[in-house]
């Protein structure tokens, strides 16, 4: 570039900033005449405002005024015309027409509608591109059909997998079950081949038949055991009403023909209730012998500071406890007057349960208990004896675990454990 060049150029540069600075103290001298503040304070806001100018032009050509102004206004907005951004805006605000429209694509006309007395009619062309608003409408379309078809949820929902697993190899590390999924009783003690993983999981807990014949029954041998808030005068509120809502769930979302015998056997005392039960229990098996399935639900009793609860999906939910009698006394050893036939299969049922809660619904269950008599768990191989909460529990919690307990049971009398592993 040659020298002459250079020297036109410096020449233009300084012009344009002699003229700049003569501008910004016109104008500045101006302000401070006019509204009598102090000059500093009058270049301060004159800056203050060419900066804000500089950097939203939009707001150069929201002034109205300026076309009448002296000459330093004239220079000062040719010099913002000159600005690509702000004549875009300029065109495009004379035009009538937004930004969010233009990023949208060009906004049509409607014409004027007129309307048939027999039918209503609607614009035939809406705002923007015909084709790009008929491909919004066809996905909001598919997705407001595709919404129809899923399910409202409200309350429990049953989990489709797993929320944690055991490995084979840790439940068949010697002692792990035992000491991870059981507690015993002082007076009883059980053996460590009656908790192999090979036994345990070995027995067949699947329902053998279809459902046109009963298939579980659900009793209770303390029909008294009521919760916190139960109604003294409303058995729906006591372990009766949590037991029809658990062979409610069992009968309508799984399909299992269940019978809810509601005898009451410790109306007068506890003391006998076992006794007192077995007459009934014989009466209902002799009377539906394709029962496979026995359940005895129960309400635990705990100190008044304890409260045997957790949280699902953000449901408060009682813990459950499975409880086996091993017909063994540390004292005695074998229970020969207490006999049961059943007492591996009833340990083995009652494992595939816990292990199954332990999996899909972790903290629901408490550790299975372990105690010495047999608690009329001898009729039939499939027999639970279930704690389900606490006297310090609400009813609504109570009803809250039938949704996990159910599909529980569920899940082993259809053998769909099982495919965990």
């Amino acid at each position: 570039m040659s020298l002459k060049i250079k020297s036109k150029k410096k020449f233009v540069i300084t012009l344009i900033l002699s003229v700049f600075c003569l501008w910004f103290a016109v104008k500045t001298s101006h302000d401070f005449g006019e509204n009598e503040v102090s000059l500093i304070k009058s270049a301060y806001d004159r800056m203050l405002a060419g900066g804000m100018k500089m950097y939203s032009p939009f707001l150069v050509y929201m002034d109205s005024d300026w076309k009448g102004g002296g000459i330093y206004e004239t220079v000062w907005y040719g010099i913002w015309h000159s600005i690509p951004t702000a004549q875009f805006v300029m065109e495009n605000y004379e035009n009538k027409y937004l930004v969010s429209e233009y990023m949208q694509g060009t906004k049509k006309q409607i014409p004027p509608q007129v309307f048939d007395d027999e039918k209503d009619a609607e614009p035939s062309e809406p705002y923007g591109d015909a084709a790009l608003w008929e491909a919004v409408t066809a996905e909001n379309q598919a997705v407001n059909d595709k919404a129809g078809q899923q399910p409202q949820k409200e309350g429990f929902v049953k989990a489709e997998a797993p929320a944690a697993t055991y490995s084979i190899e840790q439940l068949k590390e010697t002692g792990f079950i035992k000491k991870t999924f059981y507690t015993e009783d002082p007076t009883t003690k059980i053996q460590e081949s009656q908790v192999q993983y090979d036994t345990l999981m070995g027995f067949d807990a699947a329902i053998k038949q279809d459902n046109s014949l009963p298939q579980i029954l659900v009793y209770h041998t303390h029909s008294q055991e009521a919760f916190i808030n139960s109604d003294p005068n409303d058995i729906s509120t006591t372990i009766l009403g949590v037991g029809e809502n658990l062979c409610s769930i069992l009968r309508d979302e799984y399909g299992f023909n269940v019978i809810h015998h509601m005898g009451m056997y410790d109306v007068e005392s506890r003391d006998y209730a076992y006794s007192n039960a077995m007459e009934g229990l014989e009466q209902v098996l002799g009377e539906n012998p394709s029962i496979e399935v026995i359940i005895d639900l129960h309400r635990d009793e705990v100190k008044a500071d304890t409260k045997l609860i957790t949280t699902i999906q953000d449901i408060p939910m009682a813990k459950f406890m499975f409880f086996n009698g091993l017909s063994y006394s540390k004292d005695l050893g074998e229970l020969t007057s207490l006999p049961n036939p059943y007492v591996q299969d009833n340990l083995s049922f009652a494992f595939q349960m816990q292990l199954a809660a332990e999996e899909y619904y972790p903290g629901i269950a408490r550790r299975i208990y372990l105690k010495g008599y047999r608690y009329n768990l001898h009729y039939r191989p499939k027999s639970l004896l279930i704690e389900l909460g606490a006297q310090t529990n609400t009813v609504e919690e109570a009803m809250n675990a039938c949704g996990p307990l159910a599909h529980v049971i569920s899940m082993v009398l259809y053998g769909e454990n099982k495919t965990v592993y």
